[in-house]
């Protein structure tokens, strides 16, 4: 049993629960996980949690244990199931600990990670499984025979995105917003192609692409076609201190993705500062947006091109369906309620593991 297991049954829960989260990147382009890690890191202090971030990019193994040696946590939480899944359960048997796994996206749509060794044997071993919302559960559940006492659903949360330095457009133009780290699960050339009609109609119309490179040959693909389309403008990494100054930008705000492990962060963040938005239908977003009550939902091209040429024919409704989105993350998307949630399954892990322990 670990020195924190220990202390906290013999001490009567006085020292505090202690996480230690196991983020896959902390560096480079904004990914949704890193966005994630960080607003969870900055709510769990507020219900009494100690927690530590260990970055898998900025440690190799052998130092990520050290470290786990010596601050000695209660319990791994780790961000997706590739890409952190196998090394969380590594450190955690190695330290004598319990972990959950939260799933996050393309470890659970994208075939290659899905069936990978790594990935079923991080799930299988797991004390509990996370997702976002219902839609993406039943899925867990479908693809990894994941058992219903294993499986959470811990709804996101959202952080106000802060603003910076503003962004400028002429006073006719209708700006689109497609933030995203360019690579090809967003969909960005698709969507691309599928405004060009509408950019022909309207010549005021923009598309503005705000993210960094994550898959070089996609990003060439798309800097080359963009190079035909002078509506199109790459923003490339745009700092999370000015996203708030973009949104207010934004006549309207899309996600193209191929697909989503839940509430997408940068969906989260538009609809909070009251931007209409339209997505892609895909299971993850149908878990924030109620189709043509606070946003809208699109299956083809053409639908892409229609929900968008009716708000650029009447930009009022965008102003009413935004305030509805805005509404509905401040009543359902509390960071505090987040993290308060992941405390309480936290401690019903430890409670289980001690429990077990001291009754064999």
């Amino acid at each position: 049993m670990s020195f924190f297991l220990a202390a906290r049954h013999t001490d009567n829960h006085n020292t505090a629960m202690h996480i230690a989260l196991i983020c896959p990147f902390s560096t480079g382009p904004i990914r949704g996980n890193i966005t994630t890690v960080n607003r969870i890191a900055d709510h769990l202090p507020t219900t009494g949690c100690r927690v530590t971030v260990l970055s898998k990019d900025r440690w190799t193994s052998g130092e990520l244990q050290e470290r786990i040696s010596l601050i000695r946590p209660d319990l791994l939480h780790g961000f997706h199931a590739f890409h952190s899944g196998q090394l969380t359960r590594q450190l955690a048997e190695a330290a004598g600990i319990p972990y959950l796994i939260t799933i996050t996206g393309s470890d659970l749509f994208d075939p290659a990670m899905n069936s990978a060794p790594e990935t079923m044997q991080a799930l299988g071993a797991a004390a509990n499984i996370t997702c976002f919302d219902p839609l993406v559960a039943r899925c867990v559940k479908d693809c990894f025979s994941v058992e219903a006492g294993r499986l959470s659903i811990i709804p996101q949360g959202v952080t106000r995105p802060s603003k910076g330095e503003p962004f400028l457009k002429t006073e006719n133009e209708f700006a689109i917003l497609l933030p995203a780290a360019l690579r090809p699960v967003k969909g960005i050339i698709q969507a691309m192609d599928a405004l060009l009609p509408l950019a022909v109609e309207f010549p005021f119309l923009r598309l503005l692409l705000a993210g960094g490179a994550l898959d070089a040959d996609y990003t060439a693909s798309i800097r080359k076609r963009a190079t035909t389309l002078p509506w199109v403008h790459l923003l490339g990494e745009v700092p999370y201190q000015r996203m708030g100054s973009l949104y207010d930008a934004a006549d309207l705000v899309l996600n193209s993705s191929l697909f989503e492990g839940g509430m997408a962060n940068s969906l989260l963040e538009a609809m909070s500062v009251g931007r209409p938005v339209l997505a892609r239908d895909i299971p993850g977003n149908r878990s924030l947006i109620r189709h043509n009550k606070t946003g809208w939902l699109y299956q083809s091209d053409h639908e892409l091109r229609e929900l968008a040429r009716m708000l650029l024919c009447n930009p009022e409704r965008g102003s009413v369906i935004g305030e509805a989105g805005r509404a509905f993350v401040q009543k359902h998307c509390s960071p505090s309620r987040e993290a308060r949630r992941y405390f309480s399954l936290y401690e019903r892990i430890i409670k289980a593991l001690l429990l077990l322990r001291y009754t064999q």
